[in-house]
């Protein structure tokens, strides 16, 4: 932290001198010019007036204009020495000539060395005006550059100070990073854990590769290690850490219910070789005991919905809404987005097509079929849809009149129908406190209610998936006790304090143990344990007890490891 100081303190004094010379330098060159124009007008002032005291002779005159060419060439630019030979006067070509002055004044033209005229004093008037003028655009453009320089030293210095007013996170815990990659990473832009979590491998990689670093075998699980240390799991970083072979992942994939060896600690070859088999046999057998993902159901006809068309269902089944199932758990506008991005922006059907995609989920074809005969072109009516009411099919009578009067019809009988005042819906519950829940902190349990998910009894009811879905649309993508939240909300829900405890207890680290949970053992708390020696006892213990138990209780999770 020191060092980076420094180093900002030193980057901004070097910007200040870099500044305070040019100012210096544009400074002189402004000086500079100014000071030769105004020699330059006082040289032509001197001239004139000693040829107009004397006048001199046709050679005098001669050797003057000879001695002023000489001395103007010095300083003109070429130009106007090329439009002299070119004219044969002072005047069209615009050259300084204060010789010319007097002649003109006294109705005489002076022979000049190279047979230029003289006009009258006015040229040298306008020759001295041209000078200034050419010297004040010339200051005009220095004060530009000035401006620009002044501008940019403002600028890399006020980028200092923002550097140097962020404090990067300890970028060398994450294993893979030391300390040229945690410094070409804070001079990339990625000085906190959140940056790094929030990119990906390429990113990394190129961030790095551009403070010259071409070699960073270990940027693929970056991100990752960075996700544990913003969600503050120093215990899930650890385990993870065992499981990577000098900041690398293994062959095996990763799993949260293995505990790995960590193989960066054992020097010996065969032993080292040893533990990593010993790993990936222990990780292929939680594997083979996970039941098998579910296939993916075959795409359904999605036509059979009212509203959707040929054009409709392949934008819906591009953006994976494939079943009958995927259409009625969507809202309407998640259904619209999926048709927007499919460049579909006309829908007017889509906020019932959830309503009768679970007609046929839940294979009511009578009820479908008596839905869509209340949908007028795909759309609503403005009475509501009461199942005790058989509507008339208005989009098959072709007879405007006739149709209306079969709405009027409809309507009147779902008003009768229709209880005059209707129950008054129940209040949504007050949210409840989902930190009681072991494993969630603030960050979860705000895209939880965010979700949706306000009360234990919505979370008990809520499947492991659909709550690591509501997650993932929060934007947290880590969440290794979400296995038991349902069945921690369900004791919240049942009022049953003890029996939470007890679970909680059993619970390491919002995880469940190897050894299935069993209600007849008072497990001890260890997360409270501090010590190694005394946590891994105390689980013995309880697991010791829970085999004497051996009342073959079910447990509510997959069978985590402590």
């Amino acid at each position: 932290m020191g060092w980076f100081i420094a180093q900002s303190l030193a980057f901004i004094i070097i910007a200040a001198l870099i500044g305070l010379a040019i100012g210096i330098w544009i400074g002189w060159l402004v000086w500079g010019r100014r000071a030769k124009g105004k020699h330059l007008a006082e040289k032509a002032e001197a001239a004139a007036r000693t040829a107009a005291a004397a006048p001199a002779s046709g050679a005098e005159a001669e050797s003057a204009a000879g001695s002023e060419t000489d001395a103007e060439a010095e300083t003109a630019e070429p130009a106007p020495a090329l439009a002299v030979a070119s004219t044969g006067t002072a005047a069209e070509a615009g050259v300084e000539t204060p010789e010319a002055g007097p002649a003109a004044g006294t109705g005489t033209v002076l022979p000049a060395a190279d047979g230029v005229t003289g006009s009258d004093d006015k040229s040298a008037t306008d020759g001295a005006g041209t000078g200034e003028a050419e010297v004040e655009a010339a200051g005009s453009d220095v004060v530009a550059e000035a401006e620009a320089v002044a501008r940019k030293a403002a600028e890399a210095a006020a980028a200092a100070k923002a550097a140097a007013a962020t404090k990067p996170d300890d970028l060398q815990r994450i294993e893979g990073i030391g300390p040229k990659i945690a410094s070409a990473l804070v001079a990339a832009g990625y000085p906190t854990y959140a940056s790094i979590a929030a990119s990906n491998e390429e990113e990394l990689r190129q961030a790095v590769a551009g403070q010259g670093i071409k070699f960073a075998p270990a940027a693929a699980s970056w991100a990752d290690q960075a996700q544990y240390l913003v969600d503050s799991d120093t215990k899930g970083l650890d385990e993870y850490q065992d499981y990577l072979v000098g900041g690398q992942e293994r062959r095996a994939k990763f799993s949260e219910k293995v505990d790995y060896a960590d193989v960066d600690e054992i020097a010996d070859a065969d032993a080292k070789a040893a533990a990593i088999a010993q790993d990936e046999a222990e990780a292929a057998a939680v594997a083979a005991a996970e039941p098998e993902p579910e296939p993916e159901p075959e795409p359904q006809d999605l036509q059979r919905i009212e509203g959707i068309g040929p054009k409709i269902e392949a934008a819906l089944k591009t953006a994976g809404y494939t079943t009958y199932a995927k259409v009625a758990g969507a809202s309407e506008a998640e259904l619209r987005e999926a048709l927007t991005a499919a460049g579909i922006k006309f829908a007017p059907a889509a906020a019932n097509w959830a309503d009768q995609a679970q007609y046929l989920v839940d294979g009511d074809e009578d009820g479908l079929r008596e839905f869509q005969d209340y949908l007028v072109g795909g759309q609503e009516r403005r009475a509501k849809f009461s199942e005790k009411v058989d509507y008339a099919d208005v989009d098959e009578i072709t007879d405007a009149d006739a149709k209306a009067e079969a709405i009027a019809e409809d309507e009147a009988e779902t008003a009768a129908a229709e209880p005059e005042a209707a129950a008054e819906p129940e209040p949504e519950p007050a949210p409840q406190d989902l930190r009681r829940i072991e494993g969630i902190g603030p960050k979860i349990e705000a895209a939880l209610q965010a979700a949706g998910y306000t009360t234990y009894a919505k979370v008990a009811a809520a499947s492991e998936a659909e709550l690591r879905e509501a997650l993932t649309t929060g934007g947290i993508k880590f969440a290794p006790a979400a296995a038991n939240w349902a069945h921690q909300a369900q004791y919240l829900a049942d009022g049953d304090e003890a029996g939470l405890q007890e679970f909680q207890d059993y619970l390491v680290g919002g995880q469940e143990r190897r050894a299935k949970f069993s209600e007849k053992v008072d497990y001890a708390d260890v997360d409270e344990i501090t010590d190694d020696a005394a946590k891994a006892e105390a689980i013995a213990e309880d697991e010791a007890e829970a085999a004497a138990a051996g009342d073959g209780t079910e447990s509510a999770g997959s069978g985590a490891k402590a």
